[in-house]
């Protein structure tokens, strides 16, 4: 059994701690179906060797350290991996195996895989071929892969929500005029969001009014693409606008009975209403961990009434729009017991802006 807390060496700490860093090179590269996880090998107190999951499918984090090491030189060395190593054989080897086979004598993991078909089993299996396996509990897993642990949990995604606002809380002019509300500093930032996300989801006004390409085009990001999910109840989606022409694939999801634009691809809702609800079900079955949703006031809205939210990231500019423009999102509530609460994670200015970064409550 895993080792108890007393007899954890400090070094492990440290290790462990490094492990963790590599896995956060993985933010942007790792956004579908697989955790994002950093593996380090030290043998007499001296690293040997280290990796990290650069993709979807393709090779884990401790195959990526073990192919550095030469045959035989692993034998007797300690393995730090952020996440329990997988037992079984999907699109790629199990890595217990490749553990137990290399001679890997202690393997120090961050947390237990929530996926069904590991859940322990990676321990078990490492135990039972005579591996001393150690856990040293993380909060940096649950900030490193937050959409992979919920979907598992709950069959939904990790959605977060971003919005610029102005000082009097509007996101857009009556007119719908909303560039640009906040500075080059902010919409740099939005780039980071929009890398680690598998998918971003605005709506068919947005792309009517200010024809955004919500493409990844900072380069320390270089090889994010997650989809583009339009909703448009109408399918009224223009031929021409810059998504189609930017970053990586559009879905439209359209009303009942509508058809999408050409052979792009198209989820049609049950009804002539889009659900945000079926929307997330449906891209967390394709295996998407985290979503940003970018959009207006009506759509943002939508989510955040409908309890679909986990984060939102708010930017806050130094001006005044006005009581005609439009608010951060469209929903009433009558009573304040009857208030959307949240809890303020972080605050940090971005130029002349403030950004808030609100959990769930």
């Amino acid at each position: 059994m895993t080792q108890p807390a007393d007899l954890i060496q400090d070094a492990d700490r440290l290790f462990l701690e490094s492990a963790f860093d590599l896995s956060e090179k993985a933010l942007h590269l790792v956004t579908w179906n697989n955790p994002r996880v950093g593996c380090v090998i030290v043998r007499e107190g001296q690293v040997i060797a280290h990796g990290w999951h650069k993709k979807d499918g393709g090779p884990h984090a401790e195959v990526e350290a073990l192919r550095q090491i030469p045959e035989g030189r692993a034998k007797g060395a300690t393995a730090y991996v952020t996440l329990e190593p997988c037992c079984w054989e999907g699109r790629t080897p199990a890595c217990t195996d490749l553990l137990i086979r290399s001679g890997i004598k202690k393997v120090v993991i961050g947390q237990r895989d929530p996926h069904p078909k590991v859940d322990g089993g990676g321990v078990r299996l490492l135990e039972e071929a005579g591996v001393s396996v150690v856990e040293i509990p993380s909060g940096r897993n649950a900030s490193i892969n937050p959409g992979q642990v919920k979907r598992l949990k709950t069959g939904l995604p990790y959605v977060r929500i971003k919005m610029a606002m102005s000082l009097d809380g509007r996101t857009a002019l009556a007119s719908g005029e909303s560039q640009w509300i906040t500075g080059p500093e902010s919409r740099a930032d939005v780039q980071y969001w929009r890398a680690r996300s598998g998918a971003i989801v605005t709506g068919i006004g947005t792309v009517l009014q200010d024809d955004p390409g919500l493409d990844v085009r900072d380069e320390r990001y270089t090889g994010a693409e997650p989809w583009r999910i339009v909703l448009d109840t109408k399918a009224r989606m223009p031929a021409d606008a810059a998504i189609w022409r930017r970053g990586g694939p559009v879905v439209l999801v359209v009303g009942k009975d509508k058809v999408g634009v050409g052979g792009a691809q198209t989820w049609v809702q049950p009804s002539s209403d889009i659900d945000p609800y079926l929307v997330l079900k449906r891209l967390a079955s394709e295996g998407c961990n985290e979503v940003l949703v970018e959009a207006g006031a009506r759509v943002a809205g939508s989510f955040i009434k409908a309890g679909l939210w986990d984060q939102q990231i708010i930017y806050i500019a130094p001006k005044l729009m006005g009581s005609s423009a439009r608010p951060l999102g469209y929903f009433e509530k009558n009573s304040m017991q009857d208030t959307i609460d949240g809890t303020i994670a972080s605050t940090q200015m971005f130029g002349n802006d403030l950004r808030v970064i609100v959990n769930k409550g």
